[in-house]
């Protein structure tokens, strides 16, 4: 695999990473469990593998959002790890919404950048949306649709994000962010 090959997986990673959901608050089969705990490693991961670069190109205002994601990501990471159903959508939506997620404002903060470097940082973070976007997709799979009714009543906002998250769109979109 050559470097843009590899840049470009770990863009859609982290693409599909800012896109989980809340219907992960419902329950979830154990296996699926496991697996939602695995990709958010791979989120806090991207985000702690891409923070030296941001700091080597100057980027200190991006710095300061990852180290704000970083937390957020390891919380959800032990929401999963707990079944802590309600703070594992409270956390995914700190994360991805399209209004207020910290993983938007990375990927902003980002798109403004100049350095030659930026495409390794968005692919790196494309990483973390494609674990992102995975986590959405299983969530919207596993939850049955009565408990994905009540997650809706519950916090509409926070389950539009994880379907949208789970959508194809979604997926391509990161696909698309880094592009060489």
């Amino acid at each position: 695999m050559n470097r843009r090959s590899m840049i470009g997986r770990t863009g859609l990673t982290v693409g599909a990473l800012a896109l989980v959901g809340p219907i992960t608050i419902m329950q979830i089969a154990c296996g699926s469990t496991k697996q939602l705990v695995k990709w958010a490693g791979i989120v806090i991961g991207a985000l702690k593998d891409v923070s030296p670069i941001l700091t080597d190109i100057g980027a200190s205002d991006v710095v300061a959002l990852v180290a704000k994601a970083i937390p957020i990501a390891e919380k959800l990471k032990k929401a999963f790890e707990d079944n802590d159903h309600a703070s594992t959508l409270q956390f995914l939506d700190n994360l991805i919404n399209p209004q207020t997620g910290i993983i938007v404002e990375i990927a902003n903060a980002v798109t403004n950048l100049t350095d030659e470097r930026k495409k390794f940082v968005q692919g790196i973070l494309a990483i973390g949306m494609v674990a992102l976007r995975l986590i959405a997709a299983n969530i919207e799979d596993e939850v049955p649709p009565a408990d994905a009714t009540v997650a809706r009543a519950r916090n509409p906002r926070a389950v539009g994000a994880v379907q949208r998250a789970a959508s194809k769109n979604s997926l391509e979109a990161a696909f698309n962010a880094v592009k060489f």
